[in-house]
């Protein structure tokens, strides 16, 4: 059997798939392509992001859900916009991301939960004070290379458990939970107790918060 060809445009894979019930066989060859060239990096990045509840065998299975639904909902993807493959790429995994984050969620739907918020972080939130005016005002890619630069100071365990819970962070929400299950997975994961990851989560927000504002501080000086 030959593999599956590699210079078709993303949109063009995905307007295939949404055409299935005019040739079936053309939308499964484009899904197949659209798989080949995508699932490395949504494996990779649902092992980063959710193998600590899910486990490896979980990832898998979410990759493969996702891959599913991309096949059964490549019509509801808005394939009309005009921009480059190396951008259509992008736009696809965004998709896929999105995808497999509300699979991982809807796993847990309805399941206890747990708090993720110390009450010295609720307290500071509900005070006003969590805020600073100088890094509202920077561009979105500039707090974007900021944050990044920052979360590579941290520890593997700050990290691990920055992205752990952010996943779970509702913005509306001042009290955020997580489910218990996933809690205890992330505590088992990094051999601490809730009650720690709480404190582990603050301190790490206030370091990140504390190198973007020292580096903002020495680019206004400059």
């Amino acid at each position: 059997m030959a593999p599956p060809r590699d210079d078709i445009p993303d949109f063009e894979l995905i307007r295939r798939m949404a055409d299935q019930k005019a040739d079936f066989p053309k939308a499964r060859e484009a899904w197949a392509c659209f798989y080949v060239r995508h699932r490395g990096f949504l494996l990779c990045r649902c092992e980063a992001n959710h193998a600590y509840v899910l486990g490896t065998p979980g990832v898998e299975e979410v990759v493969q859900d996702t891959f599913m639904k991309v096949f059964d909902g490549a019509s509801t993807f808005n394939c009309a916009d005009v921009c480059e493959p190396s951008v259509q790429i992008l736009k696809s995994r965004g998709w896929l991301v999105q995808i497999s984050e509300n699979l991982v969620r809807d796993r847990f739907r309805g399941q206890p939960e747990v708090s993720t918020v110390d009450e010295d972080e609720l307290e500071r939130h509900s005070s006003g004070t969590g805020g600073d005016p100088d890094q509202t005002s920077l561009p979105e890619s500039e707090r974007l290379r900021l944050l990044k630069s920052g979360l590579a100071q941290l520890s593997d365990t700050e990290q691990t458990v920055l992205r752990a819970t952010m996943f779970w962070w509702q913005p509306d929400q001042q009290h955020q939970r997580m489910p218990h299950e996933a809690m205890t997975q992330l505590s088992k994961q990094v051999g601490k107790s809730p009650e720690a990851i709480r404190q582990i989560r603050l301190r790490a927000l206030k370091k990140l918060e504390s190198y973007v504002r020292d580096n903002l501080r020495d680019e206004n000086a400059t």
